[in-house]
């Protein structure tokens, strides 16, 4: 009898049944608003696709349990560096994300920005995918904001593909947050350009990887965002020496891979972008692109951890049958699927309309506004979504969901940022009120909602859909009227974005290219419809115990 020999081999499959899987190829949700936006996948998409699950989560769970970066702030002979050390599977992995074209191919001009937030939501690794959203906001602006030199001398080296630059974006500090107006870092204009002085970039997320940064500071004494202006800041000066310090890098929850310092400037040399009387609205427009990456980065987490929850679940067995069997079980997956859906379809709308409007400079048009509007309904809705799902999933796994030796825990613990980052909830409801109160945005978003009917064919639905959205814009409209707007600017974020979501559901669902895959996506967009527009907690038997809904997670590429 002949002797088989086994050799040890990579069994990252036996703590992530998810390996393997196509992000971009077998989500066939995100295909389905693809085809809607009337967008074909390249081929590097849905290569990074298939990269992502077959080696970058691996890399980014271990860079997050065992290779955190570090900052070395002197070298061996004494001299300051503030060198951020980081793995070298973790520089490869960057690498191969920038191969990619993730931020090369939006800030060339290549393609539209939407590639660069499709990318997000396949990555969506918050510790990976932050350091490629800081990048691509520093491409954003050189490219559309700097002069000749930064155009011709930086430029170039944030659209070289794998060997591209890294960027970072200092805005907040310690004593101000999102208060921008509040900012204390200062530029001084010198014989030969600006130079910068502060010590209090609190957030500073990629210091010591970024090769530059885009930064915030006051350009005129006194208290208001109107003082500040934005400047493109080398992280290395002409002697190669650092152009500011890191302080020290913090301790986080999550989102491990990308490190975030403290920063100080002492006469930094700094390069202004555009004018700086209009400093804070290319910052704003700047912060437009993390928030929409947030949304749709969001949504891929969310993502990652319910397809990895739905295989487990045809696995496990409980009480004498796979736990998907029990009702209970897959009504919770329906409704989350149904949450993930309209979160990640309202996010790829903001996306597409920032895409198609971001060349406008202010005063924006309405267009812009409209884009900046749903970067603020997304953003919301989706990292709600997204901590809500990645907790469930959690869940669906018992005990071990909550041990840090299989990756589903980090998921969550990753996803709890993104209501965070780039501004809270409340945050994203008062920029989105003075969007309401000075552009009457609002009035636009009717009119947007009213063109996306006419995409559906089925008149019933779109009867019912034209009757929720009027009796939207009555809510919101004596809401708008209130003595104190302010206290009840969430409730109208929640209303309008739930009410977009719902209308691109069913709008994506009647484009579908097939029966099976419009039956499923109908019924996400049925369940999301009663649950955040009619208020019905009690659904029926038929829409949530669909289990043909969930099919298409099935493992297949």
């Amino acid at each position: 009898m002949q002797t088989r020999y086994f050799k040890m081999r990579n069994q990252f499959s036996e703590l992530f049944l998810s390996k393997g899987l196509n992000y971009a190829k077998s989500d066939m949700p995100l295909n389905g608003a693809l085809h809607f936006f009337n967008f074909i996948p390249d081929k590097d998409l849905i290569e990074l696709g298939k990269y992502v699950s077959e080696e970058m989560i691996e890399s980014a769970d271990f860079i997050d349990h065992g290779s955190k970066p570090k900052l070395q702030t002197w070298s061996i002979l004494g001299k300051r560096i503030d060198y951020v050390r980081i793995s070298p599977d973790h520089e490869r992995a960057l690498k191969k994300l920038l191969g990619f074209g993730v931020v090369s191919k939006s800030s060339s001009g290549e393609f539209p920005w939407i590639y660069h937030f499709i990318s997000g939501y396949i990555i969506s690794d918050s510790g990976l995918f932050c350091t490629l959203t800081l990048t691509a906001q520093t491409a954003y602006a050189i490219s559309k904001y700097g002069d000749a030199l930064l155009k011709n001398q930086y430029f170039p080296f944030y659209i070289a593909g794998s060997e591209g630059w890294l960027g970072a974006t200092y805005y907040s500090e310690i004593q101000g947050g999102s208060d921008l107006g509040n900012n204390t870092t200062v530029a001084i204009k010198t014989g030969t350009g600006w130079t910068l002085r502060g010590s209090d970039k609190y957030f500073a997320s990629d210091a010591g990887l970024a090769d530059g940064a885009i930064v915030t500071a006051k350009v005129k004494e006194g208290y208001g965002v109107r003082n500040i202006g934005l400047f493109f800041v080398p992280a290395l000066n002409l002697e190669n020496k650092p152009n500011y310090e890191i302080r020290r890098l913090k301790e986080k929850l999550g989102t491990t891979a990308v490190p975030t310092g403290e920063v100080e400037f002492r006469d930094t040399i700094a390069f202004p972008l555009g004018n700086l009387n209009k400093g804070i609205y290319y910052a704003m427009e700047v912060l437009t692109i993390s928030r929409i990456d947030d949304a749709l980065a969001a949504c891929g987490i969310a993502r990652k951890a319910l397809w990895e929850a739905y295989l487990y679940a045809n696995e496990r067995t409980s009480f004498g049958k796979k736990i998907i069997e029990h009702p209970l079980l897959r009504r919770d997956f329906i409704e989350l699927e149904s949450e993930l859906e309209g979160s990640m379809f309202l996010s790829l709308f903001a996306a597409m309309k920032f895409s198609n409007s971001c060349n406008e400079e202010p005063p924006y048009s309405d267009s812009y506004n409209m884009a900046r509007l749903l970067s603020h309904l997304s953003k919301n809705i989706a990292a709600e979504t997204s901590t809500a799902i990645t907790r469930y999933a959690m869940e669906i796994f018992g005990g071990i969901g909550f041990f840090e030796e299989f990756p589903i825990a980090k998921f969550h613990r990753d996803a709890i940022v993104t209501s965070i980052w780039e501004g809270t909830s409340n945050i994203q409801a008062l920029d989105m009120l003075e969007a309401i109160l000075k552009k009457k945005v609002h009035i636009s978003l009717y009119k947007v909602l009213y063109d996306l009917l006419e995409n559906i064919e089925d008149d019933k639905t779109k009867g019912r859909l034209k009757e929720s959205i009027e009796e939207m814009k009555m809510d919101v409209d004596h809401l708008l009227l209130q003595s104190n707007v302010e206290l009840y600017s969430k409730d109208i974020l929640n209303m309008m974005g739930h009410m977009v979501a719902s209308t691109l559901m069913f709008c994506i669902s009647y484009s579908a290219k097939n029966h099976e895959d419009m039956e499923s996506l109908l019924n996400m967009a049925e369940v999301y419809y009663q649950k955040n527009i009619l208020k019905n907690s009690r659904l029926s038997e038929d829409l949530i115990s669909n289990a043909g809904a969930l099919k298409w997670m099935e493992k297949r590429n």
